[in-house]
């Protein structure tokens, strides 16, 4: 039996297999050779869409309790995967504590655990429930140790101290029944997806995702703390989000693994904090991890490849079918303003916007050109065809019919392509610095070193500067020729994408929201952000609006000048990646695109829609074949 839809959480259960969550609320049950033995029903009734994946998961007992994005509890029989109880988020909380009128936060936490007989985890107001495993009955929700934010993990191995994380890159030492947690370590600047107790050297292990200090944003890892919370050890090895740490069964085997795709073994014989082996080449980022009771590893990348791997990570064991998709990108054609390009999970698919039979717009497959390179990650227009920039480092050109010119290799994961505004140069952006491409050749004309930190961002100005933004937050304006800086400002915000609004001025998605930066001094001059509860991924300026998708599967309008919020829909089926205005007819139609392989089509407010935005159509792209 296929998996339908993408998997966001993994949990080894003992004697019984691994459970799986998928982004539509559903849990599995699958076999060691990750085959699917049963499946629950989605939940109803949790969100206006029906569904809301569950990040929060873990399995005790008879029973799998969990909390989904929205707030809402669940429990399920484990030996059928029957849904059992629905805790519905708006009233599974103290109402006394919340402001009038204030509403369940939607956030993607992993933090929960079952002790003597009670389950804590956070609510959708990010209190701190706790139940009753065996009747799910809500026995007193109590404030959070971590104020507002929302927890991440929580650790009982120690036999006297409890530990829990949170998404502030806080750990808390203490006390879980009486919620008294009085050490309190700030460890990292971002998420702390995990915290384990390590039985063989009396210390915890902790995950970074940012990084402190000099490394925030360039370097992070993990860190060793005593049972005082000292800090004892750091070991930096990753430049993006660490998302998991796991024990082999005897505990001398420590496995690191997070958005950089690569799996770190550790060698925890010694106290000292060493690389025993690295595995690579995985398909996108790795999210999840579970070990088995034989010592075999689970392994969950971004876009739903789930595998079961040797000890040692280098032979894959089983594979869950699952076909994956996802729309990165989507950019009208420079030869035919009706043909739309879209960066895939597999190559770039070629789209057409026509009317219907009723004159509303659809979106015509032309044709799916697959390249073998890895996923595309962004597509750049250019006469005759397009360039585009993959997770495998590719930076590459093809005609219209789809027919590879040339390729280049980067020297190390790639992040973004930009085009020249007179189509003869490509700025390619990885985490080594920037390489400037000649577009019909893609021989190298320049590089630009911006130092430790990697390059996530950049575009053109009309005048042929280059604009460089890093993941620091740093934004360098170099000359359209040549090493010359002209000018640098730190936003001290990570970035995800960067384009020319004039010659003045960019437009910066990701942290934080959208936002307009000043050339000359760095200010910024707008920032559209209400409301959305993560990173920003794409955004569009249209007239007097500006749209955004983040990662929390959302997307929202703004009033330009005012920046006030003029829409939100948050029953997008998966994370947004792709946003893109078109015309159609005497307007414009939104195209957003995401993770599944989707393109949601809105129409725009207009004289006969008072809407800011009119949901038309979706089309799903093909999904990959599963791989062997």
């Amino acid at each position: 039996m296929e998996l339908t839809d993408r998997v966001v959480r993994i949990v080894h259960v003992p004697g019984a297999g691994l459970l799986a969550a998928d982004v539509m609320g559903r849990i599995h049950l699958l076999d060691e050779n990750l085959h699917v033995l049963r499946s629950s029903a989605a939940p109803t009734g949790s969100v206006a869409a029906g569904h809301a994946p569950v990040y929060t998961v873990t399995a005790a007992g008879d029973w799998v309790v969990g909390r989904d994005k929205r707030g809402t509890l669940l429990r399920w029989r484990l030996d059928t995967l029957d849904l059992v109880d629905v805790l519905d988020a708006d009233r599974t909380a103290n109402r006394a504590e919340l402001l009038e009128g204030e509403e369940p936060s939607p956030v993607m936490s992993r933090g929960i655990t079952v002790h003597k007989g009670k389950v804590y985890m956070n609510n959708g107001y990010r209190q701190m429930a706790v139940l009753d495993l065996e009747t799910f009955a809500v026995e007193r929700i109590e404030p959070n140790f971590a104020g507002h934010v929302p927890l991440e993990w929580f650790c009982q191995d120690h036999p006297e101290i409890d530990a829990a994380s949170d998404k502030a890159g806080r750990v808390f030492l203490g006390d879980l029944e009486t919620l008294d947690f009085p050490t309190v370590v700030q460890a990292d600047g971002g998420n702390i997806h995990r915290i384990l107790y390590d039985r063989l050297h009396d210390r915890f292990w902790a995950t970074q995702d940012d990084g402190v200090d000099e490394n925030d944003n360039i370097a992070n890892g993990v860190l060793t703390l005593d049972v005082h919370g000292n800090i004892t050890g750091q070991l930096l090895l990753a430049r993006d989000d660490v998302e998991f740490l796991a024990f082999s069964p005897d505990q001398r085997t420590v496995y690191v693994g997070g958005f950089d795709g690569v799996l770190h073994l550790l060698d925890n014989s010694t106290p000292e904090l060493r690389v025993a082996s690295t595995v690579t080449g995985f398909s996108h980022q790795l999210t999840d991890f579970a070990v088995a009771d034989d010592g075999t590893i689970y392994t969950l990348t971004q876009d739903g490849d789930l595998r079961r791997l040797t000890a040692d990570g280098t032979r894959t064991l089983a594979r869950a079918p699952f076909r994956r998709q996802c729309v990165w990108d989507i950019r009208p054609s420079v030869d035919d303003p009706a043909e739309l390009y879209a960066a895939t999970d597999d190559g770039v698919a070629v789209l057409s916007l026509v009317p219907d039979g009723l004159g509303e717009p659809r979106l015509d497959l032309r044709a799916h050109h697959t390249h073998g390179m890895g996923f595309t990650r962004r597509v750049v227009p250019l006469p005759g065809g397009w360039a585009g920039v993959t997770r495998d480092q590719w930076v590459f050109r093809a005609d219209r019919d789809g027919t590879v010119l040339w390729r280049h290799r980067l020297g190390s994961l790639a992040h973004t392509v930009a085009g020249s505004p007179d189509h003869t140069r490509l700025l390619a952006c990885h985490n080594d610095g920037v390489e400037e491409l000649d577009a019909a050749t893609g021989e190298v004309i320049s590089r630009l070193d911006i130092g430790r930190a990697s390059a996530w961002a950049g575009c053109y100005l009309p005048t042929g500067e280059r604009v460089i933004a890093s993941s620091t937050g740093l934004v360098g304006v170099h000359a359209a020729e040549g090493d010359a800086v002209l000018r640098e400002f730190d936003t001290e915000e990570y970035p995800k994408r960067m384009w020319a609004d004039g010659p003045d001025a960019v437009i910066i998605s990701g942290e934080n929201g959208v936002k307009r930066v000043s050339i000359a001094d760095g200010e910024v001059t707008h920032r559209w952000t209400e409301l959305l509860d993560n990173t920003v991924e794409n955004g569009v300026l249209l007239a007097d609006t500006v749209y955004a998708v983040s990662y929390g599967a959302q997307l929202s309008a703004y009033e330009r000048e005012s920046t006030e919020i003029t829409a939100l829909v948050e029953d997008l089926p998966d994370f947004a990646k792709a946003l893109a205005a078109v015309p159609f007819a005497d307007e414009h139609v939104l195209l957003a695109g995401g993770r599944g392989g989707w393109i949601r089509l809105f129409r725009l407010a207009g004289e006969d829609r008072k809407a800011p935005l009119t949901r038309v159509r979706d089309l799903l792209l093909p999904r990959q074949r599963t791989m062997p």
